[in-house]
């Protein structure tokens, strides 16, 4: 029995991806976006840019106001590097989710405000007809997840949380139902073996003793059963009614960007 068991775990460890245990952490919307203004802030123009981009690359995870702050970060790199079109591709788009965005005059010099300003005047004037060049990304409404994270919750439980950025939650539901799964398999075959026994004895003292062994492993079988459907059920439910999560489940210190009053203002949130 516990060779069997010692097999099945080695078998789900064999599973599970060699970086799950020592790779380093994927940072969350939030955390990327404070890096991102702080880059800024130090005048690390290269790194701010890099690490707008990775997160331009997952933009799902992250809110529409977070958006906001990553293409207005990007358009003023982009000018400090003289790169007007691309200047005017990330503030076109900042303005596509807030047409109110205003700069802040400790941000962008007056050239840089009249240049924004220009923009949205264009962008005021035809809105129906895209005004910037091809490739930029138009945001409408964030897509919804879920359904298709459900899908992939009832394949395999925690896939749909991965999907969905959940990483370290997916991981735990999935090995959770490979544990479940090979502890059930296992059961059931000594269950099997022991009501064979139980089947072929004669001898009324062995009779009654196999009878106990076999409705023992019965019972530890059907309890990991229940276990394993457990899970299941909960994966699948959590990935299909709990929405995409847009923040990290710890407070961080960041930066907000908010269209307010005469200029873009930034606070500290705790």
């Amino acid at each position: 029995m516990r060779r069997a068991v010692r097999c099945w775990l080695l078998i789900l460890a064999g599973m599970l991806p060699s970086s799950f245990g020592y790779a380093q952490p994927i940072p969350r919307p939030a955390q990327l976006l404070q890096a991102v203004w702080q880059a800024y802030q130090a005048l690390d123009y290269d790194r701010a840019d890099s690490l707008a981009q990775r997160a331009l690359a997952n933009y799902r995870q992250f809110t529409p106001d977070q958006l906001v702050e990553l293409h207005t970060v990007l358009a003023l790199v982009a000018i400090s590097r003289n790169e007007t079109t691309e200047a005017r591709r990330h503030f076109e788009a900042a303005l596509s989710l807030n047409p109110g965005l205003q700069l802040d005059p400790v941000l962008a010099s007056p050239k840089v405000r009249a240049f924004f300003e220009e923009i949205r005047q264009e962008m005021h004037a035809a809105p129906s007809v895209a005004a910037s060049p091809e490739g930029v990304i138009r945001y409408v409404v964030q897509p919804d997840l879920r359904p298709a994270a459900a899908l992939r919750s009832l394949l395999v439980p925690g896939w749909g949380q991965r999907y969905k950025g959940q990483r370290l939650k997916g991981w735990l539901l999935t090995g959770s139902w490979g544990l479940l799964l090979g502890s059930s398999l296992t059961a059931h075959l000594q269950y099997e073996r022991a009501h064979n026994r139980y089947r072929r004895a004669t001898n009324p003292d062995d009779i009654e003793k196999r009878y106990q062994t076999a409705n023992r492993w019965f019972k530890i079988r059907n309890g990991l059963l229940m276990g394993l459907g457990a899970v299941w059920a909960y994966s699948y439910l959590d990935a299909l009614l709990y929405p995409v999560p847009t923040a990290p489940d710890a407070p961080v210190v960041r930066p907000h960007v908010s269209a307010a009053g005469a200029g873009l203002k930034m606070r500290w949130h705790f």
